[in-house]
């Protein structure tokens, strides 16, 4: 491609799946001799850790997806900046970033992505959302895709790009350190307990609460087992009742938010994802892939295009807690499953690195207005 000058907006002021994914995508244009704008919320994780890369910040203060002040701004950022391309990582930023376009005389060309397998609120505004001055939306999964074209996009302008991760970052986390660090609620010997963890935003489609109960049933069976979260979110407090009222205290450590999620993944002998809805292609699932950490996650269609069951991993049904509990044990009892699974996941998830979604991105850039790049 020719170098261009893209603006990527989010409308976050936290940090999750697809604030990573921002970042990852700018740093990876960038490295690849484009100039990039990360526009986001002052203050926000992502404006702060946008700055780490040498990326271009421009904070653009927004209270809502229909604020005309922030859209304003944003036309003149793109105006002064000679923006090429806009693409929008939030549902938010799709409004902002269209309604910004009215206020430009040349409309720079516009992707939107969607990251989640929630239906459009309505069929008739989400359409009209995603088409009128957006150029394509990429969907971060087919089964995504899929339910787009449904709701009445145009096939021709929805295209799929799975979410990338680093391979080698996570396939060098040290899980020693790590377990060392939770010798309060290992014991002594922290090398032998049996650890299952899971990790992500702590809100209800996570289904960490199954989770829970599922970790209560395979306690029951598996003494040495120990339970790990790792993440933050609305629902800690009712969570860790939860774990309460399972029997789980003094054997389920709450985590928080982590920043060294390579030693977190490699400290676990399992790890699970027991989401019910909502996900689209999971960095997280691909993160233990990639650290050689065995998976067992819920057949939603986003994440069996990751993970096959029972060639990369397990799948269970969505909100089965029984069945989720006796994957774990499966698992817990069979060394060797637990290594071919690993092994087998470790060569899939190359399929799905950083670098590719990357050039994915910039193929579809290059797909609007071909001559320009």
């Amino acid at each position: 491609m020719n170098p261009r000058t893209i603006l990527h907006l989010n409308t976050e002021a936290g940090w999750r799946g697809g604030e990573a994914q921002t970042l990852r995508l700018a740093a990876g244009l960038l490295a690849r001799g484009h100039r990039c704008l990360i526009a986001g919320v002052p203050g926000g994780d992502l404006v702060r850790r946008a700055s780490a890369p040498g990326l271009e910040v421009v904070p653009v203060p927004m209270r809502g997806e229909f604020d005309l002040g922030a859209a304003r701004a944003l036309a003149h950022i793109v105006r002064e900046e000679g923006v090429d391309l806009m693409h929008y990582h939030t549902a938010h930023a799709v409004t902002i970033g269209t309604l910004a376009t009215l206020f430009l005389r040349r409309r720079p060309a516009t992707v939107a992505a969607r990251r989640l397998s929630f239906p459009l609120r309505s069929a008739l505004l989400g359409r009209f959302k995603y088409s009128f001055r957006v150029d394509r939306v990429i969907a971060v999964s087919e089964a995504i895709r899929r339910l787009l074209v449904r709701r009445g996009l145009d096939p021709a302008r929805v295209v799929t790009v799975h979410s990338g991760i680093d391979p080698e970052r996570f396939a060098g986390g040290d899980g020693r350190r790590f377990r060392e660090s939770l010798r309060s609620v290992l014991g002594a010997d922290a090398g032998k307990a049996f650890l299952i963890g899971t990790a992500g935003h702590l809100a209800a489609h996570k289904g960490i609460d199954l989770f829970l109960e599922a970790a209560a049933g395979a306690a029951a069976e598996w003494p040495e087992a120990r339970f790990l979260v790792a993440g933050r979110g609305e629902g800690e407090a009712a969570l860790r009742r939860e774990a309460a009222r399972l029997g789980l205290e003094g054997r389920v450590v709450f985590a928080g938010f982590r920043d060294d999620m390579p030693d977190v993944l490699a400290g676990l002998d399992l790890f699970v994802l027991a989401s019910t809805s909502g996900e689209g292609s999971p960095a997280v699932l691909k993160e233990a892939m990639a650290a050689g950490t065995p998976v067992v996650a819920t057949a939603l269609d986003g994440i069996e295009e990751i993970l096959e069951d029972a060639r990369h991993g397990l799948l269970v049904p969505p909100g089965n807690a029984p069945a989720l509990a006796r994957a774990m044990i499966l698992l817990a009892g069979d060394p060797a499953l637990r290594s071919r699974y690993a092994a087998a996941a470790k060569t899939r998830v190359l399929e799905f690195t950083a670098d590719r979604m990357v050039e994915r991105t910039g193929e579809i850039y290059r797909s609007i207005d071909p001559g320009a790049w």
